[in-house]
């Protein structure tokens, strides 16, 4: 058995055993004259080392000869095996907030109150009904909104924020809505919209009939003075929320049960507008930044 044989196991040992996860590159570049290696029966030198992780070569030098030995491998620069992904964007799931992100809170939980560094803001029903529009205007209902979040325990800091889908002759609500970039859920935890737009479309995923306690399978109608499109409805809206007369019908409403545009206003002219005085309505509150 020749010389050359006899090598060929121990080679093949060194060059085919890879780690698992690793991803070796063959490399081909100059080394000192001390690398370990065997001269063949032609008279050259081929060395014994197996490949190896990675290789940088210094700016302008590229590879060197010294000694007039040749090699096929180097001991690996260990300095040069550093990466960094932090190119400045912002990373989703980190933990920390930056850029663009409304939250970001390390964890993939859809349900909780940050899904894909988007905020989940809250949106319910009133539990209380409100009777005669006496309530001071849209600023006196969305002052209403706050106090029931508040009371709700359930939206810590933010209850400051809430407004109510509520237009009036001088304000309409979509321009009154904090343009959040996540989703709008129910207490409960049902989506309702999947973005700020959607409200506007004129229908939304699911009916606003929870309230801010969690009691489910409310019924009944809603003041908003609202179109599906988030603008004012026609008329006074009752002297923007402020007057109470019998005589009065300029107030539209939705219903909590429905999904369509009747969520927000009823288009049949047989049921609204509706009178002033006597309402017996909801509000819907809607949570801002």
């Amino acid at each position: 058995m020749s010389r050359i044989q006899a090598l060929l196991p121990a080679a093949l040992l060194l060059t085919g055993c890879v780690a698992p996860g690793l991803k070796y590159i063959p490399m081909t570049s100059s080394s000192t004259g001390d690398s370990d290696s065997t001269t063949t029966t032609d008279g050259e030198s081929s060395s014994t080392s197996g490949p190896i992780m990675t290789t940088t070569e210094d700016e302008g030098t590229g590879a060197a000869s010294h000694s007039g030995t040749t090699s096929t491998g180097t001991e690996p620069d260990t300095s040069s095996t550093t990466m960094t992904t932090d190119d400045g964007n912002p990373v989703c799931g980190d933990g920390v907030v930056d850029g663009d992100e409304e939250c970001d809170d390390g964890n993939d939980v859809a349900g909780d109150r940050c899904h894909a560094c988007a905020k989940n803001r809250w949106i319910f029903a009133t539990a209380a009904l409100h009777n005669d529009p006496t309530w001071g205007g849209v600023e006196g209902a969305d002052s209403l909104c706050r106090q029931y979040a508040l009371q709700s325990g359930r939206a810590d800091d933010s209850w400051k924020t809430f407004i109510a889908w509520m237009s009036d002759a001088d304000h309409d609500v979509r321009d009154r809505l904090y343009p959040g970039r996540g989703r709008y859920v129910r207490t409960d935890g049902v989506v309702v919209v999947a973005s700020v737009e959607q409200f506007f479309s004129g229908s939304i995923d699911a009916p606003i009939n929870v309230d801010e306690h969690d009691n489910q399978d409310l019924f009944g109608a809603v003041v908003t003075g609202t179109k599906p499109d988030g603008t004012a409805a026609p008329g006074t809206h009752c002297e923007n929320w402020t007057v109470e007369k019998l005589s009065d019908f300029s107030a539209h409403i939705g219903f909590v049960t429905e999904t369509d545009e009747r969520w927000t206003m009823e288009p049949d002219p047989q049921f609204n507008p509706v009178r002033c005085i006597g309402l017996n309505a909801r509000f819907y509150c809607i949570e801002g930044e």
